[in-house]
């Protein structure tokens, strides 16, 4: 207990420190680096989010190495989704990939944070996007559409959207991707837990 206080502490530090100075490489690789001492993902997947909207598009190497550090912390298609932003493609401030530890990212409105769990009527549409731009045919187009519903589903833990496209995409005979197939198995192993680690820090107030 007192290991995970001092860690929570630490990593509160850090990032004050970023906030600070949101530009400090090394304020955000210490920052990255005291959320790799905390139990969960989300600390380390915020401290991520933050460090590629804060620093500058050039810094390219630095998102990479801290994207190799954090990648065995990460869900495989959270790290696939940062990967598309560390080569100098600036993650924007309004993310999926933000979570309630950022600071500099913010949760989407139409796509929310993991633990801003999507309502129903959003997991609707969301699916019906992704089945309609698969069936449009337009390859650039569905690609980006399949990419970010795929994000989606893994930062928000979304099975009931997933669910609702993988059904009709079925029932239209539209082939899919590996992808699909391993964010089923991840979301089936992983969403149960999920639900576990965030009840006891569901409350409101700094983390």
């Amino acid at each position: 207990m007192a290991a995970t206080l001092d860690a929570r502490r630490e990593f509160r530090e850090r990032t004050r420190a970023v906030a600070r100075a949101p530009q400090d490489t090394a304020a955000h690789l210490a920052r990255l680096q005291a959320a790799l001492q905390l139990g969960d993902t989300e600390p380390v997947q915020g401290a991520l989010a933050d460090m590629f909207v804060a620093l500058p598009r050039a810094d390219t190497a630095l998102r990479q190495a801290a994207l190799h550090l954090a990648s065995g912390r990460l869900a495989p298609y959270v790290a696939e989704a940062f990967g598309r932003h560390a080569h100098g493609h600036v993650l924007p401030a309004i993310t999926a990939l933000a979570t309630r530890w950022s600071v500099f990212a913010h949760p989407s409105a139409d796509v929310p944070a993991r633990v801003r769990r999507a309502s129903p009527d959003h997991s609707r549409r969301l699916a019906a996007q992704v089945v309609e731009a698969l069936l449009d045919g337009e390859p650039l187009h569905a690609a980006r559409v399949e990419h970010e519903f795929l994000d989606h589903c893994v930062s928000c833990q979304d099975k009931y959207a997933f669910m609702l496209a993988s059904r009709d995409l079925r029932r239209h005979e539209i082939a899919v991707g590996d992808r699909w197939e391993r964010v089923a198995d991840w979301l089936e192993q992983h969403a149960a837990i999920g639900d576990r680690a965030e009840a006891p820090t569901s409350r409101k107030g700094s983390p």
